[in-house]
């Protein structure tokens, strides 16, 4: 019998309100999650939508901060996603679906997991699902962008590989007077060009062109900082200089001297799971393929090869998270399928009575249209 598989995307995105300026001391704005409806990847596929019913229920606000897991866990605000799938083929189509249902909201960070508490429905019965994650460090969701950073395994990259070698080199610092320059920084110059290495800086307080066209990379003059090589190893140390401030002015030089004390070497993969466990409930490759996304929007120039720190506090906060599962239709069969998420609106206490923002953007899918892209065999 012939068969079809087909790779589809049903999303349900929910943008949360933009947050408004304050003067209060304290914190008055938290951020809900970011979701979308139901959205193709590309291409013809047999399968139609024929009926699409989105359901919010919505019968309390939530917190605006849990510790505890089962009070978050108890919030009882959702949406259900209901979409009724139609194969009017003689083939039997197999599809994968993606369905994002946001990052973790602020007040939920540290309460504990939800990605279990809702099934995915197939005609009333539960099927199967795996949790994937994404970066979406920028807070926005682009369907072409966050789509593409799925993958089934380590992301291929034209410079970058699991495999391949990163060298970390650690300095110390001494002489210099922070008495005097309490903003005193260190920095070195990097050539314009690539070439076979990218240099990895999670202290770097930013970056200057200079009149010769090199890259001047300013980090603080802490008592120690880091170097992290990716690629070819260095053949010589950087020349260091010392500045009173992070202008890092030629004309503003003090004294300092940047030591070597030792080096690390590990692959690519080693070094961006340093901080992965199972406990984080990420898989290994979608946190690997997550940090790399990372130091890629951390590119200075296309130009240069420095790579800045662009995420701080707790990496999961920046993750996107998407239930994967898979429906199979034989010739002509028809099929309900049910996802209910959890729906996290932004609050934002600057206003009397507070505003608890929930936004759906309308999925371009419309019932009646063909869904995916498919191949047969």
């Amino acid at each position: 019998m012939k068969r079809l598989t087909a790779f589809l995307l049903v999303l349900l995105l929910l943008v949360s309100s933009t947050p408004s300026v304050s003067a209060n001391s304290a914190q008055s704005y938290w951020e809900g999650v970011d979701r979308t409806g139901a959205i193709t990847t590309s291409g013809e596929s047999p399968i139609v939508v024929e009926h699409e019913l989105l359901t919010f229920d919505v019968q309390e606000f939530p917190k605006n901060y849990y510790q505890d897991e089962a009070e978050f866990l108890a919030y009882t605000g959702k949406v259900t996603a209901q979409y009724t799938f139609y194969n009017p083929s003689e083939l039997t189509v197999s599809a994968k679906l993606l369905f994002p249902f946001g990052r973790e909201p602020w007040y939920g960070a540290d309460a504990g997991t939800d990605t279990g508490k809702y099934d995915i429905l197939i005609d009333g019965q539960p099927v199967e699902k795996k949790i994937r994650h994404t970066l979406s460090d920028n807070g926005q969701f682009t369907l072409e962008q966050d789509l593409s950073l799925i993958t089934d395994g380590f992301a291929q990259d034209p410079f970058f590989s699991p495999e391949m070698t990163v060298t970390g080199y650690k300095f110390s610092v001494s002489g210099v007077d922070t008495q005097t320059y309490k903003a005193a920084t260190v920095a070195f110059d990097v050539p314009e060009g690539l070439g076979s290495r990218r240099y990895y800086l999670p202290e770097c307080r930013g970056s200057q062109r200079q009149d010769d066209g090199d890259m001047r990379v300013i980090i603080h003059a802490n008592e120690s900082f880091y170097i992290y090589v990716i690629g070819e190893p260095l053949a010589l140390m950087p020349e260091f200089k010392f500045y009173q401030n992070g202008a890092a002015r030629d004309s503003e030089r003090i004294s300092g001297t940047a030591t070597f004390v030792d080096s690390q070497t590990m692959t690519l993969q080693e070094f961006l799971s340093q901080d992965w466990s199972e406990e984080t409930g990420v898989s290994e490759t979608d946190w690997y393929n997550a940090k790399l996304a990372g130091l890629k929007n951390g590119h200075h120039s296309k130009n240069y090869p420095v790579l800045f720190r662009n995420s701080y506090g707790d990496f999961t906060q920046d993750l996107m998270r998407w239930y994967e599962y898979e429906i199979i239709l034989a010739p002509n069969q028809r099929i309900v399928n049910s996802v209910t998420a959890p729906i996290y609106p932004s609050i934002d206490l600057d206003y009397d009575p507070d505003i608890y923002g929930y936004t759906y953007l309308l999925s371009p899918q419309r019932p009646g249209k063909a869904l995916g892209s498919w191949t047969s065999w």
